[in-house]
């Protein structure tokens, strides 16, 4: 992405994030409202509620765009200078998320469905290394590399482990490319001492 890109994507959700809460606050406000007209003015209660519940409607549809946005965004690692992109990302990255990702690609190993059969059984050796990777806790995963886990396990539209339209050599070359993105962790130690040295007592 483009930078000037990159920063329209930022005003797009920053925009998104003010209409949502805005919509949706204002939606609080009128049902608040229409609650109490029932017990004040009951002709007033109708109105009030019709219009909180469109204002809902549109703090949730805001919503909606912005997370569609951000997941859309998710795809380019340029667009993770955005904390809510990185954000997003990054929970992909965890360990638990990474031991669900795991599980997945080890059930469609063991029972393949039938039209994914051949390809899984062909990649079979690389789908094994790459669930022991992501339960590997001394492996750190790079958050563009877990969204792209993500997806080859979850999303049936562009995942060529789940969808048998896709080009079946995708599948090896996408599991590397996902391996590609672990590193060995650095431990505390490593971290404090990167040269080797030994600690002051």
């Amino acid at each position: 992405m483009y930078a000037r890109a990159v920063d329209e994507a930022e005003v797009h959700l920053r925009d998104f994030r003010h209409e949502e809460w805005e919509r949706l606050g204002l939606a609080a406000f009128a049902l608040g409202l229409a609650l109490l007209a029932t017990r004040v003015r009951a002709g007033l209660a109708l109105p009030l509620y019709a219009g909180g519940v469109w204002s809902g409607v549109l703090g949730i549809r805001a919503l909606w765009r912005r997370w569609d946005l951000v997941d859309r965004l998710s795809w380019e690692r340029d667009a993770y200078v955005i904390p809510e992109v990185l954000a997003y990302a990054s929970r992909e990255a965890t360990m638990e998320r990474r031991r669900t990702f795991s599980a997945l690609i080890r059930g469609v190993v063991a029972q393949p469905a039938p039209a994914v059969e051949t390809r899984v059984r062909a990649a079979a050796q690389d789908l094994d290394a790459l669930a022991s990777d992501l339960g590997d806790e001394g492996l750190a995963l790079d958050p563009a590399a877990a969204v792209a886990c993500m997806r080859l396990v979850r999303d049936f539209t562009v995942s060529p482990l789940l969808n048998p339209e896709l080009p079946s050599e995708d599948l090896r070359s996408r599991v590397n490319r996902i391996r590609s993105g672990f590193t060995v962790r650095r431990s505390r130690a490593d971290a404090v001492n990167p040269q080797g040295r030994q600690p002051t007592p």
